[in-house]
């Protein structure tokens, strides 16, 4: 045993050995593993658990925790101080267990603990690859902290970080699998349809840094209304206005027109906000697994300009990656109001370029859920009879609704939009003059805006408009993307063989279940929706059944496009 305080030592105990790092005992200089041992025999776990265990140091409690593990678990040991992670790792070659394929150790020793929630979030993100010892990320349901040392206490806040944010990782996961499912074969499809009519569009590139005015950006909450009624056709003309697709009808119906549109909703419903709105904008910003319709109904004379919210992680779309048919990919921000932010951040010249957000509440008042003119309220409104009334209360008292204190009340929100709310304020807090002009809703962490200090601002600017850039010329996409569709519809066409006939279609090459894997490889638009469509399964005969199911759909939309 030596006296420094620097390193981490091993003192004799009542029943084994404690360990002395700093002027302070690990375990107990009693009974060191009892700690531990009762703290594995209180643990209930459930299967597909990833277990963080902060600080093992001498790896007390382990084999117990081993011997006691569902399937589909697996350990994380990690150490933020150095040197008693050199301890762990020197005592791990002595035991029987350190050959478990189950345990791994890593060292936390980054110089922040923003740095190393990001390291774990990509170490959990990418298990079953080679970036991480962890197996694939659907393997987990749940992140569970364990504290098997005194070590646990030196940096205690960082390990709940790094539990929380193991844990987050997981949820969004699963969030977005319950998304894929619900919304995957629909992604596909519009985004096949959308990257037919590319080439008449806008190539997004030649949008970025091209906008010099201020530039205001107007979703469907309430307080988009207060700031739409204080402008005025000098204010509104020195503004590039981008309305949200819910707040294109209510921009309209206070006389203005936006100078772009972001579509991003892909479903049907989200046709009722551009009822009417035929010519009224000059551009649309469109998402490339938004709905179609949209495009063909409201932009003129092709100012579209397409990007894709890179949704999932699909071999399909590595494939259109590397082909260079995807349009710009901007982060999966889930909110329209987010995207629009991210776009308009994008577009502006410089930084120097004011950017104002406006009915981006992320919440409500008692019986109101959108501004008036947005389709909700409209739809509101011409439903509403004696028994029912046009207004909405019953949102404000739904299972997941609550108060929350606003920038101007008490408003009331769900889990959802407090989701983006938090999110918006983690993406976008921060950015060089955002500033955010609602006066409603849960605060933004921007700088605030009255509208009266915005019209001031706006009455005394020039009254310049941007310039759009024009199509490419000479551009080959049409014919690469009829190519690449024409080969989908080979491939499908023979895997629809191959499932039908089986064996009397069989390649002289390959057998029929290999030939089945070899297509389904890079086209798992046909089973990304799947619930278990996280992995092909090319042997699983209820796999193939839905698969064939699925072939249909996308051979009829590439035989019409």
């Amino acid at each position: 045993m030596t006296d420094s305080a620097n390193k981490p030592c091993l003192a004799q105990a009542g029943q084994g050995f404690s360990v002395l790092y700093n002027g302070r005992y690990l375990y107990s200089r009693y009974a060191p593993e009892k700690a531990a041992e009762q703290t594995v025999e209180r643990l209930t776990l459930l299967p597909g658990s990833l277990i963080i265990c902060a600080s093992p140091v001498l790896w007390y409690g382990m084999s117990s925790l081993l011997q006691k593990l569902p399937e589909h678990c697996e350990i994380l040991a990690v150490e933020k101080e150095q040197a008693l992670y050199d301890l762990a790792e020197e005592q791990l070659r002595e035991k029987p267990f350190s050959a478990d394929s189950r345990l791994h150790l890593l060292s936390l020793a980054q110089e922040s603990s923003a740095e190393t929630n990001a390291f774990i979030t990509r170490l959990v993100h990418f298990g079953g690859s080679d970036k991480s010892p962890l197996p694939p990320l659907h393997t987990f349901r749940r992140a569970i902290l364990v504290e098997l040392s005194g070590g646990a206490f030196l940096h205690a806040e960082l390990y709940s970080e790094v539990h929380r944010t193991a844990q987050n990782t997981i949820a969004t996961w699963w969030k977005n699998r319950l998304t894929l499912v619900r919304f995957g074969r629909l992604y596909a499809r519009n985004l096949f349809k959308n990257l037919s009519h590319s080439e008449h569009t806008l190539p997004f590139s030649s949008l970025v840094r091209n906008i010099q005015q201020p530039i205001l950006v107007c979703g469907a909450g309430e307080s988009a209304e207060e700031t739409l009624k204080a402008l005025n056709p000098q204010t509104r003309s020195s503004l590039y206005l981008i309305a949200v697709d819910a707040a294109l009808p209510v921009v309209l119906s206070h006389g203005y027109s936006p100078d772009a549109v972001v579509a991003v909703e892909s479903q049907l419903a989200i046709e009722k906000a551009y009822i009417g709105a035929a010519h009224t904008a000059p551009l649309l910003l469109c998402d490339a697994v938004s709905r179609p319709a949209v495009t063909v109904h409201t932009a003129p004379d092709g100012k579209v300009s397409y990007f894709l919210s890179a949704y999932t992680d699909a071999r399909y779309l590595s494939v259109l990656r590397k082909k260079g048919l995807l349009p710009p990919e901007v982060p999966p921000l889930g909110s329209v109001g987010l995207t629009a932010t991210y776009l308009a951040l994008a577009l502006r010249a410089t930084q120097a370029v004011l950017v104002f957000v406006t009915g981006l509440d992320f919440s409500y008042s008692a019986g109101k859920t959108h501004v008036r003119g947005a389709p909700a309220e409209k739809a509101r409104l011409s439903s509403c009879t004696r028994l029912t009334t046009a207004a909405n209360y019953a949102a404000a008292f739904k299972a997941d609704a609550r108060a929350v204190p606003g920038k101007s009340g008490i408003v009331f929100t769900d889990t959802a939009l407090s989701g983006y709310a938090t999110q918006f304020c983690a993406y976008f807090a921060g950015t060089p003059n955002l500033f955010d002009a609602g006066t409603s809703g849960i605060p933004l962490n921007l700088p605030q805006v009255e509208s009266r200090q915005l019209c001031e601002f706006l009455s005394n600017l020039p009254k310049n408009k941007a310039v759009l850039s024009a199509p490419e010329a000479g551009s080959d996409a049409k014919e690469r993307i009829h190519s690449y569709l024409k080969e989908e519809t080979q491939a499908l066409t023979r895997l629809k063989t191959l499932l039908i006939e089986g064996e009397k279609a069989r390649d002289a090459n390959m057998t029929v279940q290999e030939e089945i894997a070899l297509i389904l490889k890079d086209r798992d638009y046909l089973y990304l929706h799947f619930p278990d469509g996280y992995e092909c399964r090319p042997a699983d005969i209820s796999f193939l059944k839905r698969v064939r199911s699925e072939i249909d759909f996308f051979l009829k939309d590439f035989t019409r496009i």
